[in-house]
């Protein structure tokens, strides 16, 4: 008997498959049915406990045909069009999804189904999550493939009977609002003395607020909570010789779903995920959003690999349907990584990072599905999941914003744009950039997520500033070459900058040529054409260090150069670098494009470049990079800043 079947004697919380508000089986190797949840034994009238039968017992051909018998070869698949036999006699479509579980989580398959028309899987989510929807954006299943209808806000109601099908309810203490034990936090970073720096107060809220129990969008507890409850889950486990299961759940693509409809409608999916991953727990579990687009779930019971397999394709299933918006129809997936405790980490740290490996290679196969972990999928030595992981910790405890440099006339010292730049706050220090990070940006992933954080972040000053009476100078903003590999960046830009109500103008987009060599022409030129046409500024950055910078002057909409720092440091040892700058000079001016000297240190530095003619200069002679804060003091004092 397989290791799923073994787990179907009765507990507190009933067999994880009879838990779930699907249709669902365990299917052993040879295409027996090992367990038939109380569900699908309602909706088919077999008796789960009576004479074995196979899956195919479940199935009408009558109509269709199987499309396949068994999908030996493949981790995951969907049949589609299938159809399930009803205890009536009848027939109802659906499509059924197979999950394949390793040998050391049973052997065998996971069998899922929902058929919608007699289904209605997406109301059974918990009433609280119909209060905070507004009342002008109900979401609602999309059943124009069944004709069936039905809210997603739809709550929770005792004893609700679906075509003979026993609705699982979360227990009182859930649907209500889990209970929080409140712990007061002091200050933990101890960077609010330092000058120019960021205080805990003056970032943006990203769910929480300092000493908060519960995250303000979904009310699930926070990080610390979620870390607190679950140290005391691990020290009972280790006591009682038990195992417990973590999952760590990330949303597709969420950055484009919110570029694309709005944050709000981001904040609906982050919602849905979270009642679905209340509901999928049913009170054996702990939950928190661990990231902008990321929740961590604590599995309790004496949780083993089918379990935890059983409730990641479940949470699949739940987000196959497309959702209904207004008369906008949203799809979207779900990556999840999971690990063992003990087997696989002693601690929960460990736990997430071997999740997160796991994610990773879900991601690494195009996203979508769930892996266990196996210590295959450790990397030594490369530093990137190290690297990884920080940037992780970074974005989920919002340490990441930007600091603005000032750049300046060479003639008056008066302030005429800021680039801003990546820093980030690590145990209580202000830590440099991106440089630190070299294969994160290499990861499209990442490196679109931090790249969004700091945008916003950057948006965020600069509607304040404006409020307060500022007129900001043009503020760079950089860019990877990693972010073109899709051809969307223009339209996430500027989608971005139209919700904080900026216009494109007020942005310059800083590029290398090396974006040139890791991405398609086709995609780099489009993004560029557009976010010109809509007035945003183009800089080509590190001018000069690379063979294709003319062609990339004659085939992009470049607004401005900026001679790399390698030159400028050498501008007074080097004869020769002079000689070099000035041509760069010369050159920009006979092809209309405004030069910028980066990385001017000295005053020696300075008197070359206004003798050769330099319009602008960039670097800590005149202003090392600032906060928010530091630089609107620039601007109120309009002072020069040659010293």
């Amino acid at each position: 008997m397989s290791e799923i079947a073994a787990n179907a004697t009765p507990s507190s919380g009933g067999h994880v498959l009879d838990w779930l508000p699907l249709l669902a089986c365990h299917v052993d190797p040879d295409g027996r049915v090992s367990y038939l949840n109380r569900n699908w034994s309602k909706f088919s009238g077999l008796d789960r406990h009576g004479t074995p039968f196979f899956w195919t017992d479940l199935i009408d051909t009558t109509a269709h045909p199987l499309p396949c018998r068994c999908p030996e070869s493949m981790d995951y698949c969907v049949q589609r069009r299938v159809d399930l036999r009803r205890r009536d006699g009848g027939s109802v479509e659906t499509d059924l999804h197979w999950q394949k579980l390793g040998m050391n989580e049973g052997g065998g398959w996971i069998l899922f189904g929902h058929p919608e028309a007699d289904f209605p899987l997406l109301g059974t989510l918990s009433s609280r999550f119909a209060g905070q929807v507004p009342a002008t954006t109900a979401l609602i299943p999309d059943h124009s493939a069944t004709g069936g209808s039905g809210s997603l806000l739809t709550p929770l109601a005792s004893g609700i009977e679906t075509a003979g099908l026993s609705m699982p309810l979360l227990p009182e203490s859930i649907s209500s609002g889990r209970q929080i034990h409140r712990v007061t936090q002091g200050s933990a970073r101890g960077h609010a003395d330092k000058p120019d720096a960021i205080s805990p107060s003056d970032r943006p809220e990203a769910g929480t607020h300092e000493g908060a129990a519960q995250d303000q969008l979904t009310g699930l507890p926070t990080w610390r909570q979620f870390e607190i409850q679950a140290g005391q889950y691990l020290d009972k486990s280790t006591s009682a010789g038990t195992n417990l299961g973590f999952l760590l759940v990330d949303i597709d693509y969420l950055g484009d779903l919110n570029d694309l409809y709005g944050r709000d409608i981001g904040d609906l999916v982050l919602r849905l995920v979270a009642d679905r991953l209340i509901l999928l727990t049913a009170g054996e579990g702990l939950i928190t959003r661990s990231g902008d687009d990321e929740f961590s779930v604590l599995v309790t019971g004496n949780v083993d690999a089918a379990t935890l397999a059983a409730h990641a394709q479940a949470l699949l299933s739940f987000v196959d349907l497309p959702v209904r918006i207004g008369t906008q129809q949203i799809t979207f997936g779900l990556s999840i990584g999971a690990s063992l405790y003990p087997r696989d980490g002693d601690t929960l740290g460990r736990l997430q990072h071997h999740a997160l490996l796991a994610v990773n290679d879900v991601k690494a196969r195009g996203r979508g599905g769930y892996r266990l972990f196996d210590p295959s999928m450790i990397r030594l030595g490369d530093g990137v999941t190290a690297q990884s992981n920080l940037i992780r910790g970074m974005l989920r405890d919002d340490l990441i914003y930007p600091a603005y440099q000032a750049k300046v006339s060479l003639s008056d010292g008066k302030i005429v744009g800021a680039e801003a730049l990546m820093r980030w706050y690590r145990d209580g220090v202000v830590d440099c950039g991106p440089e630190a990070f070299p294969e994160i940006f290499r990861s499209y992933d990442l490196a679109t997520r931090v790249s969004a954080r700091v945008q916003e972040r950057v948006f965020q000053d600069i509607a304040l500033w404006r409020r307060t009476g500022l007129e900001p100078p043009h503020i760079s903003i950089n860019v990877a070459p990693v972010e073109f590999m899709q051809d969307d960046y223009a339209e996430k830009l500027l989608a971005r900058l139209d919700r904080f109500g900026l216009s494109a103008r007020l942005i310059e987009l800083e590029l290398t040529e090396h974006v040139l060599y890791q991405n398609s022409e086709h995609y780099l030129h489009r993004a560029l054409t557009v976010l010109r046409r809509a007035g945003m500024r183009i800089t080509l950055d590190d001018f000069g260090t690379g063979y294709s910078s003319l062609s990339f002057l004659r085939d992009f909409p470049i607004s401005s150069i900026k001679i790399d720092r390698s030159f400028v440091r050498q501008i007074c040892t080097e004869p020769a670098m002079e000689v070099i700058v000035e041509a760069i000079i010369r050159f920009g001016e006979a092809v209309s494009v405004e030069v910028v000297a980066e990385g001017i240190e000295t005053a020696d530095q300075l008197a070359i470049l206004q003798r050769i003619g330099c319009p602008i200069g960039q670097g800590y002679l005149f202003s090392p990079p600032v906060a928010s804060s530091g630089f609107a003091r620039l601007l109120s004092e309009g002072r020069s800043l040659i010293p």
